[in-house]
């Protein structure tokens, strides 16, 4: 059995028998990968709490040939988010990008610089700065463009015309982006967003995560800026987010909402 070693995010984990643990990682090496932690229920000196949701570890183990699962002997702690066992708002944060990014990634298929902008990410969030719901916005367009998942936006996507400036532009999302008057003629179906959105999804894909911050999202831009990122998402990976209920009803402040957070993390080791 080859013997491996890399930097990986943790995105899931599953109890495993009896004393092993299923566990679901990120790499830039090898993409997503699953492999059993054994004896991660009673082993704390090799695991403790390595495994936590979205710990960067150095994780070591070996490949089994023919096998999709590893062996996973051991995890060093890297980097975590520290306040998520406590805060509410963080551990639904954390629970929603870690499903996302285990949605938009295929088994053992990188994607060049996810691993960074997930870093970045989780950074900003416990940073001064914050990010608030900008943030995630922008993770997930980021994140649909790196795994080729995202929309047209600068011009009609079944002509390649230019668009009329003005009101409400229609979106297809069967057809993977935005339309113009003509090719949309006939279609009132499909979500409509603002010139304002579109710009500033358009921005924020473009441009570096350290400049993102100068991003300025109205109301408006982010309530469009969600549907149009989920419908995609939900387009691609065939189901939807099943911790968006959750995060969303935290981030209006809810109630009732911490009730919630054992069914949520059970949903993560289904």
């Amino acid at each position: 059995m080859p013997p491996f070693r890399t930097e990986a995010v943790v995105l899931r984990v599953q109890d495993f028998g009896e004393r092993d643990r299923l566990v679901t990682l990120y790499s830039d090496e090898m993409g997503k990968f699953r492999g059993v932690a054994k004896g991660a229920k009673r082993s704390r000196r090799r695991f403790g709490a390595n495994l936590d949701l979205l710990s960067l570890v150095r994780v070591h183990g070996f490949e089994r040939p023919q096998r999709e699962l590893l062996r996973i002997d051991g995890a060093d702690l890297l980097e975590h988010v520290s306040n998520m066992r406590e805060d509410l708002r963080s551990f639904a944060v954390c629970s929603y990008l870690a499903e996302w990014v285990e949605g938009c990634t295929a088994l053992r298929q990188p994607l060049e610089g996810l691993l960074r902008l997930i870093l970045d990410t989780l950074r900003r969030m416990t940073s001064d700065r914050g990010g608030g719901e900008e943030l995630l916005r922008i993770f997930e367009i980021k994140t649909l463009q790196l795994a080729g998942y995202a929309p047209k936006l600068d011009a009609c996507v079944a002509c390649g015309g230019e668009i009329e400036r003005k009101g409400g532009i229609p979106l297809d999302v069967g057809r993977g982006g935005i339309l113009c008057r003509r090719c949309h003629r006939g279609n009132a179906t499909g979500l409509r967003v603002s010139l304002g959105t579109l710009r500033v999804l358009e921005e924020a894909r473009r441009i570096p995560m350290e400049r993102t911050h100068r991003l300025g999202f109205s109301a408006r831009s982010l309530e469009e800026s969600r549907s149009v990122t989920r419908a995609f998402y939900i387009r691609h990976v065939g189901r939807p987010l099943r911790s968006s209920a959750f995060l969303d009803g935290v981030l209006r402040g809810g109630e009732d909402i911490s009730a919630r957070v054992s069914q949520i993390a059970d949903r993560r080791e289904e």
